[in-house]
């Protein structure tokens, strides 16, 4: 009975665990969710990626006041995100967007191409998207019935993280960005933590009891080719579920990042299984010299001895002097 009424307070405090209400405004049929606290981010090792993600690949606009974004939150396929930032100039700072207002919101239209556009719901939150998307989350907004993403409910365990991402399936185009897991999974949801070094949590649902552990087969066999870091990363299967957990100190981060690329040593994994836990443990295999290519003896052509031809004598005989004999010249070829 103790143990029952823990896990009915258990649930009870994962229940009541609540998000920031701008997050409502994530597209309702979002397939992946990702939330990254920027503000924290920007001073630990993956800041440079997750820099390059968001101003390279995905398009944000180069706006000081969203480079200062204190949260960002993404929503996709159809690309949505909002961010929490200090924005009370942008009409300053966009200079180069073309400003104009719908339905009593703000909208920066985009001149360059490749670049998102912008609607400044207030001074602390923007919606960042392809113009159309930005129209159809302000007709959301304004709607008296709205709708809200069912990805929300299992985001809010993971507000305060430093990235968090949360799927209805695997592969996500989204979720694949920031968590290159290549396996197929019903759901998933995960956060990673830089503020001690590195914590990370995930839980794959693979569907079926044999699916996880294929899963969880799969993932310790990729795990030897991954950054030396990851090697340390625990995969358990159970039940239908797949979780993976790691914790490292700041040091072995700052090795991992600073470390050469791994040696492509082959591995081969052996399958260790307990009741409730399969592991590949890597071994690895004697390198394989590389086959140098055989020359082949480069035959040279023999040359054919040059024959001296005798010469040709002609003999005249019945001259007052007696025979003579001449010699006449070799005949030239042609």
């Amino acid at each position: 009975m103790r143990a029952v009424l823990l896990f009915l307070t258990c649930a009870a405090v994962a229940s009541a665990q609540s998000h920031p209400s701008w997050w409502n405004n994530a597209s309702p049929n979002a397939t992946a969710l990702v939330g990254i606290d920027w503000q924290a981010l920007q001073n630990t090792p993956v800041a440079d990626a997750v820099e390059a993600e968001l101003w390279g690949d995905m398009g944000f606009p180069d706006l000081p006041c969203l480079r200062h974004a204190r949260q960002i939150v993404i929503s996709s396929p159809e690309l949505l995100a909002l961010a929490s930032a200090n924005c009370p100039a942008l009409r300053g700072e966009a200079r180069t967007f073309r400003v104009m207002n719908y339905r009593g919101t703000e909208m920066y239209f985009a001149t360059e191409k490749g670049t998102l556009s912008i609607a400044r719901l207030n001074d602390q939150v923007l919606m960042i998207a392809m113009p159309d998307t930005l129209q159809a989350a302000i007709d959301r907004s304004l709607s008296n019935s709205r709708e809200y993403s069912p990805l929300l409910a299992r985001a809010a365990q993971f507000n305060g993280k430093d990235l968090w991402v949360v799927a209805a399936q695997l592969p996500d185009e989204l979720a694949d960005r920031f968590v290159p897991l290549s396996v197929d999974a019903t759901k998933m949801e995960g956060a990673v933590s830089f503020r001690n070094g590195l914590e990370l949590q995930a839980t794959l649902a693979a569907g079926s009891e044999k699916n996880a552990r294929k899963i969880a087969e799969k993932l310790e066999t990729d795990k030897a080719r991954m950054p030396s870091l990851f090697r340390g990363m625990t995969i358990s299967s159970d039940g239908d579920a797949v979780q993976l957990t790691l914790e490292a100190t700041r040091d072995q981060v700052q090795a991992s990042i600073a470390a050469p690329a791994p040696d492509p040593t082959p591995i081969e994994a052996v399958k260790v299984e307990t009741p409730t836990k399969v592991e590949l443990v890597p071994v690895e295999l004697p390198k394989i010299a590389a086959q140098q290519p055989v020359e082949k003896p480069v035959e040279k052509p023999v040359e054919k001895p040059v024959e001296n031809p005798k010469p040709q004598v002609v003999r005249i005989i019945g001259l007052d002097e007696g025979p003579r004999e001449i010699v006449l010249p070799p005949v030239k070829n042609p």
